[in-house]
């Protein structure tokens, strides 16, 4: 099987959750590419962007917007930015920054300056603290 640019990119922010102490499974959602289950109860979508540096975007559709509101409390938003980092946001960063509940897609938008963590802003707004990046994925277990 060829390996797709998204499974490489992916793959990076799936390596290093299948490594934390205390994961213990990950599967798959049917219907939706970057949608999965981790540990039975809680919720991952995962999205990258394939540019090399700072800043990075990335786009939520209707549907994605959807599938994160209907998923539940323990939900989990993985961004890998490029080769350079992992950015992870619970679901009340995520409603800080885009509408869950928008007709239109969202999107958003991470920075990181020299030697900085992440500076995340979205749709519908900044983030009101930086994310640094040692906190994915221990953010997705907590």
């Amino acid at each position: 099987m060829k390996i797709r640019a998204q499974d490489r990119y992916l793959g990076a922010g799936l390596a290093q959750i299948v490594e934390h102490q205390s994961f213990k499974a990950l599967n798959q959602v049917s219907g939706g590419y970057g949608h999965y289950v981790i540990n039975a109860d809680r919720h991952l979508f995962a999205k990258y962007s394939s540019t090399s540096r700072s800043p990075w975007q990335f786009t939520f559709q209707p549907d994605d917007l959807k599938a994160i509101l209907s998923a539940g409390s323990k939900t989990f938003v993985m961004l890998v930015c490029g080769a350079v980092t992992v950015c992870g946001l619970t679901l009340s960063e995520i409603r800080q920054v885009i509408d869950l509940n928008s007709a239109a897609a969202q999107y958003v938008k991470i920075e990181v300056p020299r030697g900085g963590s992440c500076h995340i802003r979205g749709s519908k707004g900044k983030l009101k603290t930086t994310v640094p990046h040692n906190a994915f994925p221990r953010k997705a277990f907590a």
